[in-house]
């Protein structure tokens, strides 16, 4: 059905985002000099256009999505991904279009469109699951379980940080949550498959996504696990040394040096491990990685973590949508917290800030009346 006021939001939405685009961002770029590209996924696509790819740092949707959009076409089409979120927050929300507003106007939304990384995409694909996992809630339909599970695949080929999302699942909810997992299994397998030839018998089911390195940055205690700053130096130090006396191993392999890297810093000084945790799980809502425009990020954030307080305080009794949005919030802040965190990665659960800050309580709108507690 036609809503003509959700039509303006979406209209607004793209519209903001696409004027970044060709307008805010070039300004931005030479004066800030911005790095479109930081995390080199056009290279990669490169090899996949010319039938080179053999990769496995990072997850394929992305590269497949930069190898089929040159140029700046890739921002338009993150601009039009980005406005469909609008409306699945909308939907979501119990058909609050404030609560689509919220997200139509987010600055931090709207920045990332015009970057060459995956949040975006990424925000979309995992927004998309929650829906669908609540449909299925709602209809406990066998089909709505299957395409959550095939959902969630494609969450993890983007970021396969959702790898052990299906256990929360089953602990929560485990009424056919065996389904979600055996679909988001069967997607992966190809790809792991995949992996398996290409490292030469590698366990791999989608990417390192450079998890390791990240992880013992984020974990590294002289700099108090900031990629940033005056101390970086000792850290890259760090990651050269380990880099030198591995410079044989092959990238999985490395990746797991890294990790047991990072535990050995977690074991040195298990007391500064949990201050530095606490001090991510405030990076990840609030501190860029630059650090750049600190006062503003506050208020943003804070504004939206307050409307989400506000949300929560009026949607009591919290039924099982509410309870799922808190779920993946809260397991994402999880991952981060125990590898590195900057607010660039809140992006992709902040459209669940948007929908709890907005939602009716139980009582109003289809999508607000599934139970998990009946699953």
């Amino acid at each position: 059905m036609f809503n003509k006021n959700l039509a303006i939001c979406l209209g607004a939405a793209l519209f903001l985002r696409l004027a970044f685009i060709f307008l805010g961002f070039p300004f931005l770029q030479e004066r800030w000099q911005l790095r479109e590209d930081g995390d080199g996924y056009r290279p990669i696509a490169e090899t996949i256009l010319t039938s080179r790819y053999s990769d496995v740092t990072r997850g394929p949707v992305y590269p497949f999505i930069v190898a089929a959009c040159p140029g700046v076409s890739l921002k338009v089409v993150q601009a039009v991904l980005d406005t469909a979120v609008c409306a699945l927050v909308f939907w979501l929300s119990g058909r609050r279009v404030w609560a689509a507003w919220l997200w139509a106007v987010y600055p931090f939304a709207i920045w990332r469109v015009a970057f060459v990384n995956k949040e975006i995409v990424l925000t979309f694909l995992l927004l998309a699951y929650v829906c669908v996992q609540v449909r299925a809630w709602r209809l406990d339909c066998w089909r709505e379980r299957l395409t959550a599970g095939v959902l969630l695949g494609l969450v993890n080929l983007c970021k396969p940080m959702f790898l052990l999302w299906p256990v929360v699942l089953l602990v929560v909810a485990p009424r056919r949550a065996w389904l979600t997992l055996v679909a988001m299994v069967v997607v992966l397998a190809p790809w792991t498959g995949r992996n398996w030839w290409v490292t030469g018998g590698e366990f791999l089911p989608v990417a390192t996504e450079r998890g390791g390195v990240t992880t013992f940055i984020g974990n590294f205690q002289p700099t108090l696990g900031l990629w940033e700053g005056p101390n970086k130096p000792q850290w890259q130090a760090a990651v050269e040394e380990i880099n030198a006396v591995n410079a044989a191993l092959a990238p999985v392999k490395l990746d797991r040096v890294f990790y047991r890297a990072a535990f050995e810093q977690v074991l040195a000084n298990p007391v500064k491990a949990l201050e530095l945790a606490v001090r991510k799980c405030w990076r990840f809502w609030f501190l860029s990685a630059k650090q750049r425009e600190q006062a503003l990020s506050f208020a943003i954030q804070g504004g939206y973590l307050l409307l989400l307080g506000i949300g929560l305080y009026r949607g009591r009794p919290w039924d099982g949508v509410t309870r799922l949005g808190l779920g993946v919030i809260g397991y994402v802040l999880a991952v981060h917290a125990m590898s590195y965190a900057d607010l660039r990665f809140s992006l992709i659960v902040m459209p669940v800030v948007c929908v709890l800050a907005g939602r009716k309580n139980s009582g109003a709108g289809a999508p607000a009346t599934v139970s998990v507690a009946g699953n």
